[in-house]
């Protein structure tokens, strides 16, 4: 009989694991990259497949409004403080498919950030392998802007690893099903992916409340 109570230790011990080596300098970062595109008025851009896409429409909304809204949410901040602006271009199911289309999957990134990456903006990269070929794309189009980019990974964090200008690889590997082999780890990723996600949000909104002190 399967051990089950065992594999839910395994998956917790092997989070902890994660958590006690999390890079923290790296997250520091991220959150000083992310203030200086909102002080700069400039573009969040964020790519990622599969379950990251979706992890992606969770960012999208807690970057558009929590930063925004008093302590309770019962009330917005004035409309006299900046908004971030943030585009998940993982949102649109229109859009995806027209460009994997006209343009093949591993360009519907490239094509749909070429058009509008400035020196100001940032791309925010997620790929579990750190090799998905359309983030990749993503990643040189916004170099090429000369936009800051961020990637988040595992492993060895593959060509998003060299690409980057700040690149956050999870640390670690699993024996959890699910999780071995190709896949090593890659549902600590995807809740990691979460929790950056949370804490960058809500060092923004930290930020954001002492400058209307």
């Amino acid at each position: 009989m399967t051990d089950l109570r065992g594999a839910v230790q395994l998956y917790l011990d092997e989070q902890r694991m994660i958590l006690d080596t999390f890079p923290v300098d790296v997250v520091v970062a991220v959150a000083d990259a992310v203030f200086a595109t909102y002080d700069g008025r400039g573009t969040i851009y964020a790519v990622g497949n599969g379950g990251n896409a979706g992890t992606l429409d969770h960012a999208y909304c807690d970057f558009k409004h929590h930063p925004f809204v008093s302590d309770d949410k019962g009330q917005p901040l004035s409309h006299s403080v900046q908004r971030l602006n943030f585009v998940n271009l993982s949102g649109s199911p229109a859009e995806l498919t027209g460009l994997v289309n006209d343009r093949g999957a591993d360009a519907m990134y490239a094509a749909s950030l070429e058009p509008f990456a400035t020196t100001g903006d940032l791309l925010m990269a997620y790929s579990g392998s750190g090799n998905s070929p359309n983030v990749i794309r993503a990643l040189e189009v916004a170099i090429a802007a000369g936009a800051r980019t961020f990637a988040m990974t595992r492993g060895t964090g593959g060509r998003c690893r060299e690409l980057a200008d700040i690149c956050l690889v999870v640390p670690g590997s699993s024996r959890f099903p699910g999780q071995t082999g190709g896949n090593d780890n890659n549902f600590h990723f995807e809740d990691a992916m979460l929790s950056l996600n949370h804490m960058l949000v809500g060092l923004l909104k930290q930020r954001i409340a002492g400058g209307r002190r």
